[in-house]
């Protein structure tokens, strides 16, 4: 019975915490755009945020701040899987206004 009792618990807090990253990811406090910001992931890649976009808060560290977007497209054919030697790894672009 201790048995079934701990492993149930263990899926109770497994679930909890995964509906709690879920919640807080969505409900921190979005921030839209009120400029076009410039995304260089390096010399040579540039883009652009346009104005209006939503962002979702993900991690802070001092005067940075690491943001989500949300991305719907069809075009699948523009990507391919991506290993990283480590699994969980972000690898976030500078973004900035000039």
């Amino acid at each position: 019975m201790k048995f079934i009792s701990t492993i149930l618990g263990f899926i109770f807090c497994f679930s909890a915490g995964a509906f709690w990253q879920k919640w807080q990811l969505l409900e921190s406090g979005a921030v839209e755009l009120t400029k076009p910001l410039t995304l260089q992931s390096s010399p040579d890649a540039i883009g652009e945020l346009p104005k209006g976009t939503i962002l979702y808060p993900y991690s802070s560290t001092g005067s940075i701040e690491t943001f989500v977007v949300f991305v719907n497209t069809k075009n699948l054919d523009l990507m391919q899987i991506h290993n990283f030697e480590q699994k969980l790894t972000v690898t976030p672009i500078d973004g900035y206004s000039e």
